[in-house]
């Protein structure tokens, strides 16, 4: 058995690793990760870094690519300003993870206003349109393996796969949840870290008013912000787009409409929210690529392209 060189998830993050080390398989049985959900739960955006324009353009070379404006407000006291108050950080830090110390990743960076990056006539769906692209060309390349990891051997460097093959390996990325990762790895050594998370539920709503009135009489609040964080409801970031608003918040909502947009559908209790930052780089030889796998709340597209290159750098 020949050894080789692995990329465990085919998400975001994984798909950006197998895009500039070509020598290394991808392994996931339902590629595209959290991209596979009916709608898009909060922002997603392709900041405007030149390693993020260099590699967007790259994969999509024959398309024009616009640097847009995000907008981000602050909902306290029943108004949306466009900068927070002395206290929100810390009371948006307890409200969503139960801790009076916010850390700086908290709240999109403590930015009020991202450059991104859309591609051509795509916009809001750029993202979701860049990573589809992307997993075409890894698909294409044979770098992709559809089935699911079931064993991780760290001393023998092998892993048992759903499929029944057995691979050995010699270089492997995880872009996996750390508890996930653990699972897998029996004999894995014990981490004495904090690995909790506070709840998400998303809920997709629809506009109580109509849009093309809306955007002819300018009042889609799409114009004015792109999300809002807020601590005085029972939700805490609302994201517009077009045609509907994504609703976020850390318990359940009850009933059937939010700020009399009717809910149209709901994703509730999901443990992603990390509550502390640990930033793995390792674990037992395992390189450790993406926001649950390094355990990081601050790390993003961006942040995963910049660690990738510097990789190869």
């Amino acid at each position: 058995m020949k050894a080789e060189n692995y990329i465990l998830g085919a998400g975001p993050a994984g798909l950006i690793a197998a895009y500039y080390f070509d020598d290394f398989k991808v392994i996931d049985k339902k590629p595209l990760g959290q991209l596979n959900l009916p709608f898009i739960p909060g922002p997603r955006l392709l900041q405007a870094t030149e390693n993020m324009k260099e590699f967007v353009k790259s994969i999509c070379p024959d398309l024009e690519l616009k640097e847009e404006i995000a907008v981000i407000g602050f909902h306290e006291d029943g108004n949306v300003t466009d900068t927070p108050s002395k206290n929100f950080k810390a009371n948006y830090a307890m409200k969503t993870r139960g801790k009076n110390k916010s850390e700086s990743s908290f709240m999109s960076e403590g930015m009020t206003e991202i450059k991104h990056i859309e591609i051509a006539d795509y916009g809001e769906d750029s993202y979701k349109f860049l990573f589809e692209s992307l997993l075409k060309i890894i698909k294409d390349r044979g770098q992709l393996i559809e089935t699911s990891v079931e064993n991780i051997d760290v001393f023998g460097r092998k892993m048992h796969l759903e499929n029944g093959d057995v691979l050995e390996y010699w270089n492997l990325i995880s872009t996996l949840n750390v508890n996930l990762l653990k699972k897998l790895c029996p004999n894995m050594k014990d981490m004495p870290h904090d690995l909790s998370t506070s709840p998400k539920c998303f809920y997709k709503a629809e506009y109580k008013d109509d849009i093309s009135v809306m955007m002819s009489e300018k009042t889609h609040p799409s114009l004015w912000f792109d999300y809002v964080y807020s601590i005085g409801t029972d939700w805490t970031r609302q994201t517009f787009f077009r045609d509907y608003i994504v609703y976020e918040s850390v318990n359940p909502i009850e009933g059937t409409h939010i700020q009399g947009n009717k809910i149209l559908m709901k994703f509730e209790n999901l443990p992603i929210q990390i509550k502390e930052s640990l930033r793995f780089e390792t674990i037992d030889g395992i390189k450790m690529l993406g926001r649950f796998a390094e355990w990081d709340h601050q790390v993003k597209a961006n942040e995963v392209l910049d660690k990738v290159k510097s990789w190869i750098n």
